[in-house]
């Protein structure tokens, strides 16, 4: 009788290949992103826990710190990331500079709009600015990123004065400013200010008037 022995070969473990690992691991870092986000503008930096981040974003503390190092180099990519945000919607507005009061009001809704649809961005800026600007003021990537806006607002208010619209002198950065406290003061004080005043300043109707009132603010500003 005669006997035969089959042996089966092991089964292949099959290895993953780079695009799926390099999709791996963008999905790890968009998720410590965005839990970073929320964690920050909740907390602020100090108050800020890393295992309470790695925990939201489901993913092995480990990896948080092989993708940014520690606490600090999580926190610098957050901040810089929602500036580039910011940024980066804003640069695809239309602006015409033959039209520049138009030009100046469309940056005035976008930005009032832009902040108040991310308010983690907002408790973000209100956290570093506890810190007196601790991380912001050492960045390359936030003011680089911000010149084609002041680049932007000095053409429209060069376009509004050579037309006879615009009075003198008018500073682009004091116009941006002003643009920023119309769109944030009411967000940063939306609980207190409703409290005292007896009026919900997170009311749809109420912030709708809100952007037209910064409009005819910053319109009187403009105009000669």
């Amino acid at each position: 009788m005669v006997m035969s022995l089959t042996i089966e070969a092991a089964p292949t473990t099959k290895a993953k290949s780079p695009v799926v690992k390099k999709r791996d691991a963008e999905r790890t870092k968009a998720a410590l992103m965005k839990a970073a986000l929320k964690e920050f503008s909740q907390h602020g930096y100090s108050g800020a826990r890393i295992d309470q981040i790695a925990k939201s974003a489901r993913c092995n503390i480990r990896m948080l710190y092989h993708y940014f190092g520690d606490k600090k180099g999580l926190y610098v990519a957050v901040l810089e990331a929602a500036y580039s945000d910011l940024r980066r919607n804003e640069a695809e507005l239309a602006i015409n500079l033959e039209e520049p009061l138009e030009g100046i009001l469309e940056l005035m809704r976008f930005t009032f709009l832009y902040f108040q649809a991310h308010p983690m961005f907002e408790g973000l800026l209100r956290a570093e600015n506890m810190m007196q600007g601790k991380f912001v003021s050492r960045s390359k990537p936030v003011p680089e990123a911000a010149s084609t806006l002041k680049q932007t607002l000095k053409a429209l208010i060069a376009s509004g004065q050579a037309k006879g619209l615009f009075r003198e002198p008018l500073d682009p950065v004091q116009v941006y400013v002003t643009i920023t406290a119309l769109s944030r003061f009411h967000l940063a004080n939306a609980y207190s200010m409703s409290a005292v005043l007896g009026v919900d300043l997170r009311d749809k109707g109420w912030r709708e008037e809100r952007l037209a009132h910064a409009c005819d603010l910053l319109r009187a500003y403009l105009l000669k």
